[in-house]
């Protein structure tokens, strides 16, 4: 039985959420339902993308993704379900593909199932996850969806570099306040080539020289540079909130000079 994930907005304090599941496993008892976070915040269709594209290749083939962000029913979204690197993907058409894609997708259908009421009100459950029920039995994207190749595009942020820097921007912080950049590894050894280097950014006289393995590697209460598991360049505090505390919030810039 494949697995079936959820990343929302929906937070966990109401009813929402349960909702979703509820229809799921009232319609396929023995669902392994994964929650990847109900914590992004409301419409943020960037953070959405960062938590499924690092997670996705994780799962298992044939996973279903269930990606309830900025999903709210209006007139203007369509709901798409693609195959993509052979897993399935079921959201609205709101950009989120295109920030997560590094090659084209098998294939993209615009959702066309049958719901119980005449009005789509609450998409996450009254479309994704009877199609995402649909799939795990066996089912396929054409008999549930039309197929499409347009969708909505959203430009991501990329870093911007010169022969002596890399200049990028936070574009996640997780729960313990940890900011992590859209400088990866692989950028930092094309454009560092083993130079030596400082790492800067809003607060100025905190700037960083070394790239430290793992958190306890400073004192508590130190800031540090590191490697995440995704293999991006994160700025952190040991057991203290580096976003509040250095000014690292989404859109933050980070810059590494050589």
């Amino acid at each position: 039985m494949p697995v079936i994930t959820l990343t929302t907005d929906l937070g966990l304090d109401d009813y929402y959420l349960a909702l979703v599941k509820a229809k799921i496993l009232s319609q396929l008892p023995d669902a392994q339902i994964i929650d990847i976070s109900h914590s992004i915040n409301p419409f943020d269709i960037a953070e959405a993308a960062f938590v499924l594209k690092t997670i996705l290749k994780e799962f298992p083939k044939d996973t279903i993704h269930i990606v309830a962000v900025g999903t709210q029913a209006v007139d203007d979204i369509r709901h798409i379900g693609i195959r993509y690197k052979d897993r399935y993907i079921l959201t609205a058409d709101t950009g989120l593909f295109s920030l997560i894609a590094d090659q084209h997708a098998d294939l993209i259908v615009e959702l066309q199932m049958n719901i119980e009421s005449d009005v789509l009100i609450f998409p996450a459950r009254d479309l994704y996850a009877p199609a995402a029920v649909f799939l795990a039995n066996g089912g396929t994207l054409e008999v549930i969806g039309r197929r499409t190749d347009k969708l909505v595009e959203r430009i991501s942020v990329k870093p911007t570099t010169g022969h002596d820097y890399i200049k990028g921007a936070v574009i996640y912080v997780d729960k313990y306040g940890n900011a992590i950049s859209n400088i990866d590894n692989t950028l930092i050894k094309e454009i560092g080539k083993g130079r030596e280097f400082h790492i800067g950014f809003v607060q100025k006289g905190y700037e960083m020289t070394e790239i430290k393995k793992r958190y306890s590697d400073v004192p508590l209460g130190d800031r540090l540079a590191l490697m995440n598991s995704a293999g991006h360049l994160e700025i952190a505090i040991n057991q203290g909130h580096a976003a509040n505390l250095l000014g690292l919030h989404t859109g933050a810039t980070v810059i590494m000079t050589f």
